[in-house]
This record gives structure tokens, C-alpha cells and sequence, in this order.
């Protein structure tokens, strides 16, 4: 379920800022936007909505109907926008059009999701004659006119501009369990359906078709009939989807079903209007480079050229390999509790391999006057048994500044204006791996030794991301090799490479004796914490969450993407949950914070809100009760309680972060310590309690519950799992004395348990699985299993999970899925068992928050530093793009953690007081 909240961070760190900023927010347009050129009277009628201009005048249009989508290309895109809205507003029709041209190249990118893409322009016709007689006219205004084809469509006649589907017309919606919208149609019998915006979904089976003299035939994937693509390529699978076109397995019946890879560009998507190219020319230009890099051995062979339908596609060889992350997974010890240097030493003999197969690579690139232009980890394929390197992807490459004249030969290549538009680049690059950080910037062979170099990094530990927030982040992986047991010559390698100071000869050099180098692995040595830079490091953090308060901001602090796409105030991810971290860690709420959130509060739209606990209303009546709001608070949660009511029991959700447990811990909360009696909240923990028995599935003594995100396999874990009701459950054996209540959720962490893995085949600590990974967090995995065992007293089991936590590293800082929720499981250890020894991989765990995670933001983000207090500490946030202060993912959650630390306390929302 964690993925279910994974938000493109693409529209969240589109500007040089330090926040994930919401585009359709802050975004300002461009001085010569789409409509610029209108006169004052007409510009007038619009206003801006996010990303679109708005003109909506038709009070009886209705909620939903036929519209029309536009789109164009980035040649004749401001004349086809100019065109559409002359008419469109001399007819009083309702529409939208995206801001500008950075905006219009935007939903055509080639990350933008493929139900979204190609979409200039929308339009609303109130009736289905003025549907039919806006296509007509539009297909006259718009012949010759060509953009991408919108997938959530249909293609209007023989027009490549006009496509149409049946969908909503205003902001219907309902809210699910973790708070997102989801946009709904109504059915013929008054009930919701989900406006599906999936390829080949243009309409819904009860609506008949709106035209009479004209139907597109059913289009035929090939034109002989066969199946094929190209005449050849039979396709056996998806590698994965985008915008831009996919990426497929397939079968080459011309060389006896040899399996080979397929790669799609879809016409006039991913465009890029400064350099003039969009994803065909970008196909076209890794062919080119495939053939130049042919002969190698470190890149896949060209196979064939071809178009389908509408459609270009290259066929290259099929590299069997592993990413490398799931090699990082498998074979890093910093990946894993404790350490053994033989394993070590194996990792080492696999990273110098790898790297010496990488760096002839980018040598034999070079040697073909060949910048790569962008090399990351996600472009290798390692082989399994030779570990040898394939670099895949190759579309960011281009000719190297002294390149001498193209070959002659060469495909696609032999005259100058060819030399010159391949000489050009490609605005294409990864941050983390890239001298570029926000804005792209060309750079020639240093820009690829700085990528090989940040790859290694990457190998180690996969925290080269942050670089756009920290330049010096390679300089914190001495700590990573250090504790390896690696010879510091290698981290000197690292930096040397990345500055440039050293090329591709040296680099060889310095792996070409792998037997030395591994023979210097040795034992590290046992890390000593001093607790006292932690102590200002939980003033540092806090000091940036206060610094980085904003009233104009709809989160008040800045937060993940995920508070902006289901409501700003959350416990977990909005503006309360960061004020209730302050108050409980002893900071002062000023008093124009309690006033803004008050006044939100007194505004608030409880449809736009879930019940439970983090994204919900439970989460805000707990944070509010707690900083003053009372009678808010109250209100808050008595709306949660009926409206879950009157739900009834099977569309409830059971988890602790978003369903019924957590809405039941919190009316427990509420009973026992509410500032204010509140006899109704015993009676709605009771409900909870109740839908939790009528809905649990049996499976011999174990119980579980099935998300609606995942209806087949049961989850594990506290936030998403069967360990948070069994926490619920037995807070309410402990207040009502019900037996039952202690049964059930026994019994559902026994299923927990039952899951419980070795880490791998040799044995070695139990962990749990989500999603294909061994898991050591709170929301998912095996911090949070724990938990509800300590809380339980079943301690020999939570010893065996214990084992797994003793982690040095995490790619994440924060608490939900970061090292600061594992440190407070083990603070947790500490307390219930009375064993030191967990506090102090805690102090461990924190202290190495603080020194890889935990920076001042460099002046050019402009962070308001008190000269008199500490200086602020930003926490990255999930992705380590930007930072957040959220509690699940960012900096309150991280100072809770600190807090504790240095000065105890009960853990957050699980109601230790009522075992006492």
C-alpha cells in the first residue's frame, strides 16, 4: 500500500527550490502564455485553474457528457491554441487549455501519465448536437493539423488533432481511504462509477454512441493479419509504459524466435521546443548510436529500424541481466543487520567488476567520440555469473564536441547538418547522477566521469539522489566504505572521479589489481557515539521545521507530495501532524499557527476528508484536542464515527494508519484522556472492535484482513497490516476487560508471524516481505511487527524480529519508512525488555540520520536562520529530492525520535498509559 501513495514527484520538484512545491500552485506562467495575445474584454473570461485557463460560463452544463480533447505539436502548437480559442469563445463554449508552453510540453513529456497526456485543450459542450457540431467545425479549423494521439480516446474521423471520450464534466469525486480523489461518473442508476481515463476505456458500455453516419473501424495491430509488428516481432511482454511509447519484450521470427527488445516513440510526444525534437526524433537518434557503439560489447546490438501504424520502433538484442539495485539488495552487508567481511570482501570483488566492465564502457564511448550524456544506475544490466555491464538507453547520447566528421557508413549519420543536430544535446538528465541539479546544462566527458562515479556511490548505498540538495554528498560515503571495511583509496577514487581530477585511465588502473584490494578489507572498527551532537541536532531540526513555516502555504509547512493530493491538514502528512511533533517535543506553537489552523479547521469540508487516522479526520481531532481545540476536535470525530456508521462494516478498511483500528485507538484516546468527557467515544471504539470481528478473515487460528488496495494477498506491518489491529484489539481487551478483543488480535499476529522469513536462505534474522522486498520499517516490515509483539509481552518472538533491526543503514530517514522509525522500535525494545544494548543501536541508528542525512541548506534556498538559536537541520524527504516536515515521511517525525532519545517518554499514538 505504500505505493498507493506515491506521488509523481515530477510535479512536486519542477523549480530550484528546497520543497516539493505543487505546480498548479505555485507554477507562474510564462509572459507569452496561450493567452497573451488576446484582447482584455476576452482574456477577462478566464481565470486560471492550477494548470489550465479556465473559461467556465455555463451554469446548465451538466456533471458529465461527450468532450472533446485538442492536441498539437510543439511546431504548430501556438497556432492550433490561438485557432481553438477564437472559436471556442465566439461560440460561448466551456473550456480549458493549459497555461503556456512550458505547460503544454509538460503533459506531453514523456513521464506524464498516459491517461493524462497529449491534452492541449478541453472542451465541454453542453449537449451532444453542440458536441457533434464543435468536432465538425473544429476538423474544418484544424485539417492538416497534427498532435499525439490521447489513449484515453477516440480519434475523431480522419483528424490526428480532435479526439473525444464520455467523462466528467465538474470536479465529481469521492475520497478513499487514504484521502485521494477518485473521479466518478454517475451510472444509469444514479450510482458512482469511476470515470475510467485507461487506454481503450472512451466510454461506458450504457452510453450509446453519438454519431449516426459514422463509426471508426476496429483498428487491426497488423495490417497482414499475424499478429506481428514490423513483419517480424512477435511482442511477449511490457517492460514498462510511458507517455512516450513502451518498452517490449518480443520474439524475432526471422532469426528462429530470438528474443529481443522493442522500443516505442509514439508521434509528437516528449517533446522538447528548444531544440526541436520530440520522441521520434529521440528513437531515431539512439539507433544512430546504438549503430556507432555496435562492435563494443558494453551496449545491446542494433537489429532493426521500423514503423507500425503510426508508430517507430528500433529492435535491439536482448541482454540477459540484474539491475542494479536488486544486486545492491541481495549482496550489500550495509543492506543487512550486522556484518561479516567475508561478505564484504565478496561485495567489494562484485563492485570491482562491475565498475572495471563500467568504466571500459564509458572508455569505449569516449573512444567513439561519444558523450553518453546520461549514465545512471537505472541503465545497467549486470550480468549475474560474470557481473559483467550493459549500458541500455540510450537516447541522451550525443557527439562529442572534437568528434571528427560522421562515418559514411554509419546509419543515419554521413553529412555535416547530421554530425551537427547529434553534436546537439538532448535536455535529458537524472539528478543525482548528473553535474546538472535542477536546470540542464551541457556538459562534455566530465559529465559521464561525474555519473560513473556517483554510480559507484550508488553501488555502496543508494543515496545519490540528495546531491541536488547536498553537492557534498559524495563526501558522506567515506562513512559507507569505512564501514565496509573497504580501503579509503576507493572513496578517494569516488571524489577524484566526480571532480574530474582523475579520468578513465586511472580509474582502470586503480581496479585493475581487485586481489589487493579485497585482501584490504578488514573488521571495522566498533563505532562510538558521542549523544551530545545528537542533542543539537534535535534542536537543528526543529529550528528548520519553525524556519520553514509558511501561512500562504495550504500545508503551513512544507510537506510530501501526498498531503497535496488528499487534504493539507493531515496528522501524518499535513500541517496538524507537524504542530502535534512540536508540542509533544516541547516547542512552542506560536499563536498565529494555532489561529491558522483553527480558522482551517472551522472551514473544513468533511467530504474532502477519510476517517482514520493519518490522512483522516481521527488523525486532525487528536493533533487539534491536543493543541487547544476542543470543541473542534469533538466535532471532528463525531463526524468520523458516523459517517463509518452509517458505511456499514464491509467498506470499511481495518488498518491502523487509514481504517478502523486507528479511528478506534483514537476514540480510545479520547475516552480515556480527552480534555473534555466524551461519553460516545467508548460506544465508537466498541463499533470499531465490532466491524474488525464481523469482517476478519480465518485461516485455521490465524486472522486477517484484505485492503482494497490489495484484495488477494494480506499485507503485514502496523500501517497497512494485521499488526495494527492487533494493537487496537488489545487496547481494548485492556479497557473493557472483553477476552474476545484479546483472541482476535492474537490471533492476527500469529498470521503475522506465520509470514515471518529468514533473511536468506543461509538463515539469519526474521524479516517480512512487501511487495518482493525484505522489509525492516514501521508502516511496512518488521519494526512495526515488533512493536505490537512487545506490547503484547510476547517477547521471545520479538527477539527474533529484533535480530533483523540491528541495521547500520537506510536509504530514508524519516519515520513511517526510514532508520527514525526503526530507532524508536528499539527504544521501544529498550524499555520492554530492559536490555541497554537496544537503546544503543538506537543512539547508533540516529547518529547516522545525523550524519548522512541531517544539513544546513545552503544559502541559495534562503532558510531563515536566527542568528541567537541553532542552525536549522533540513530532513530530505521520501525520494531525497527535497525536503519535508511531515511526520510520516519528514522532519517532525525525525525530531519525535530525537526527542525521545534524549528524554523519554511513551511512544507516539499507541496508548502505552493504559497498560500502566
Amino acid at each position: 500500500m505504500r505505493n498507493e501513495r506515491w506521488v509523481n514527484r515530477f510535479l512536486f520538484a519542477w523549480n530550484d527550490t528546497l520543497f516539493f512545491d505543487p505546480l498548479d500552485v505555485d507554477y507562474i506562467p510564462r509572459e507569452d502564455h496561450f493567452l497573451a495575445g488576446l484582447d482584455r474584454r476576452t482574456r477577462d473570461r478566464f481565470v486560471r485553474s492550477g494548470i489550465w485557463w479556465s473559461h467556465r460560463h455555463d451554469p446548465e452544463l451538466p456533471a458529465q457528457g461527450w468532450k472533446i480533447h485538442v492536441s498539437a505539436n510543439h511546431r504548430n502548437v501556438r497556432e492550433v491554441a490561438a485557432t481553438v480559442i477564437g472559436y471556442l469563445t465566439a461560440h460561448g463554449h466551456d473550456f480549458k487549455i493549459a497555461l503556456d508552453l512550458n505547460i503544454f510540453e509538460m503533459l506531453n513529456s514523456k513521464g506524464m501519465s498516459r491517461g493524462s497526456g497529449g491534452k492541449l485543450v478541453t472542451v465541454y459542450p453542453r449537449d451532444e448536437e453542440r458536441f457533434r457540431s464543435c468536432l465538425a467545425d473544429l476538423a474544418r479549423l484544424l485539417e492538416g493539423a497534427e498532435g499525439p494521439y490521447v489513449l484515453s480516446d477516440l480519434r475523431y474521423r480522419d483528424s490526428k488533432a480532435l479526439y473525444f471520450r464520455y467523462g466528467q464534466f465538474l470536479d465529481t469525486h469521492t475520497v478513499d481511504v487514504l484521502g485521494r480523489h477518485v473521479p466518478h461518473i454517475t451510472g444509469p442508476d444514479g450510482a458512482p462509477v469511476p470515470d475510467d481515463r485507461r487506454p481503450g476505456a472512451a466510454h461506458p458500455a450504457w452510453v450509446p454512441w453519438p454519431f449516426d453516419d459514422w463509426k471508426p473501424e476496429d483498428y487491426e495491430d497488423d495490417e497482414s493479419g499475424d499478429g506481428l509488428l514490423g513483419g517480424r516481432f512477435r511482442v511477449t511482454g511490457a517492460i514498462q509504459f510511458s507517455n512516450s511509447g513502451g518498452v517490449y519484450t518480443a520474439e524475432d521470427t526471422a532469426d528462429g524466435d530470438r528474443k529481443v527488445v522493442l522500443k516505442e516513440a509514439r508521434p509528437y510526444t516528449n517533446p522538447n521546443p528548444r531544440r526541436d525534437h520530440d520522441a521520434l526524433d529521440i528513437l531515431a537518434r539512439e539507433w544512430t548510436f546504438l549503430n556507432r557503439l555496435d562492435g563494443t560489447g558494453f551496449f545491446p546490438a542494433p537489429l532493426a529500424k521500423f514503423t507500425h501504424w503510426e508508430h517507430h520502433f528500433i529492435a535491439e538484442s536482448f541482454v540477459e541481466g540484474s539491475d542494479i539495485r536488486s544486486v545492491l539488495l541481495e549482496r550489500n552487508p550495509l543492506a543487512r543487520p550486522g556484518f561479516d567481511v567475508e561478505q564484504s570482501k565478496e561485495f567489494l570483488r562484485i563492485f570491482l567488476t562491475v565498475f572495471h566492465s563500467l568504466a571500459r564502457a564509458v572508455r569505449a564511448a569516449h573512444e567513439r567520440h561519444v558523450v553518453l550524456g546520461d549514465l545512471t544506475a537505472a541503465n545497467l544490466l549486470i550480468d549475474p555469473d560474470t557481473h559483467e555491464v550493459t549500458v541500455v538507453d540510450l537516447e541522451a547520447c550525443r557527439l562529442a564536441d572534437d568528434a571528427p566528421d560522421a562515418d559514411a557508413d554509419a546509419p543515419d549519420q554521413g553529412t555535416d547538418a547530421a554530425k551537427h543536430g547529434l553534436a546537439q544535446p538532448v535536455e535529458l538528465f537524472t539528478p543525482g547522477f548528473s553535474l546538472s541539479r535542477h536546470i540542464y546544462r551541457t556538459f562534455g566527458f566530465e559529465g559521464d566521469l561525474f555519473a560513473l562515479a556517483t554510480t559507484m556511490a550508488y553501488f555502496v548505498f543508494p543515496i545519490a539522489a540528495m546531491s541536488y540538495l547536498r553537492a557534498n554528498v559524495l563526501d558522506s560515503y567515506r562513512l559507507y566504505l569505512d564501514d565496509l571495511g573497504w580501503p579509503p583509496a576507493l572513496h578517494t577514487l569516488i571524489t577524484d572521479l566526480a571532480a574530474a581530477r582523475i579520468g578513465i585511465p586511472e580509474v582502470l588502473d586503480a581496479l585493475a589489481d581487485p586481489e589487493t584490494l579485497i585482501g584490504q578489507v578488514r573488521e571495522p572498527a566498533p563505532r562510538t557515539v558521542d549523544p551530545a551532537p545528537l542533542a543539537g541536532a534535535t534542536d537543528g531540526v526543529a529550528a528548520f521545521i519553525t524556519a520553514a513555516a509558511d501561512p500562504g502555504r495550504a500545508t503551513l509547512f512544507p510537506t510530501d507530495p501526498f498531503a497535496h493530493v488528499t487534504n493539507p491538514l493531515s496528522l501524518g502528512f499535513g500541517a496538524s501532524g507537524v504542530l502535534w511533533a512540536l508540542h509533544a517535543s516541547g516547542h512552542a506553537i506560536r499563536p498565529e499557527w494555532r489561529e491558522w489552523l483553527r480558522e482551517r479547521v472551522a472551514d473544513i469540508d468533511p467530504r474532502a476528508y477519510p476517517d482514520g487516522l493519518m490522512s483522516g479526520l481521527a488523525g486532525l481531532a487528536w493533533s487539534a484536542d491536543t493543541l487547544g481545540l476542543h470543541t473542534e476536535a469533538r466535532d471532528l470525530l463525531d463526524q468520523a464515527n458516523r459517517r463509518t456508521r452509517a458505511a456499514g462494516h464491509e467498506a470499511a478498511d481495518h488498518t491502523f494508519y487509514y481504517g478502523l483500528a486507528g479511528l478506534g485507538m483514537t476514540n480510545l484516546r479520547f475516552h480515556l484522556y480527552g480534555s473534555e468527557p466524551v461519553p460516545a467515544a467508548l460506544d465508537a471504539a466498541r463499533a470499531c472492535a465490532e466491524a474488525l470481528h464481523a469482517t476478519a478473515h480465518h485461516d485455521g487460528a490465524h486472522a486477517y484482513w484484505l485492503n482494497a488496495s490489495s484484495p488477494e494477498k494480506p499485507l503485514t506491518g502496523l500501517g497497512f497490516g494485521q499488526a495494527g489491529p492487533a494493537l487496537f484489539l488489545l487496547r481494548m481487551h485492556q479497557i473493557t476487560g472483553e477476552e474476545r478483543h484479546l483472541r482476535l488480535g492474537r490471533a492476527a499476529l500469529d498470521w503475522e508471524m506465520a509470514r515471518a522469513r529468514p533473511l536468506d536462505e543461509h538463515g539469519g534474522p526474521l524479516m517480512f516481505e512487501h511487495e518482493g522486498t525484505m522489509e525492516p520499517y514501521l508502516e511496512v516490515g518488521s519494526a512495526g511487527v515488533l512493536r505490537v509483539l512487545l506490547r503484547y509481552g510476547d517477547l521471545d518472538a520479538a527477539r527474533t524480529v529484533l535480530r533483523g533491526l540491528d541495521v547500520a543503514h537506510s536509504v530514508l530517514p524519516g519515520y513511517s519508512f526510514g532508520m527514525s522509525g526503526i530507532a524508536d522500535a528499539l527504544l521501544d525494545a529498550a524499555e520492554f525488555t530492559g536490555d541497554a544494548r537496544h537503546r544503543a543501536t538506537a543512539l547508533r541508528q540516529l547518529d547516522h540520520v545525523r550524519q548522512v542525512f541531517l544539513f544546513e541548506p545552503e544559502e541559495r534556498f534562503g532558510v531563515p536562520r536566527d542568528p541567537a538559536g541553532p542552525a536549522p537541520l533540513g530532513v530530505p524527504g521520501e525520494g531525497l529530492l527535497r525536503c519535508a516536515t511531515d511526520y510520516l515521511t519528514g522532519s517532525a517525525g525525525v525530531l519525535r525520535v530525537l526527542h525521545r532519545l534524549r528524554h523519554g517518554g511513551p511512544a507516539d499514538f499507541l496508548l502505552d498509559e493504559v497498560a500502566r
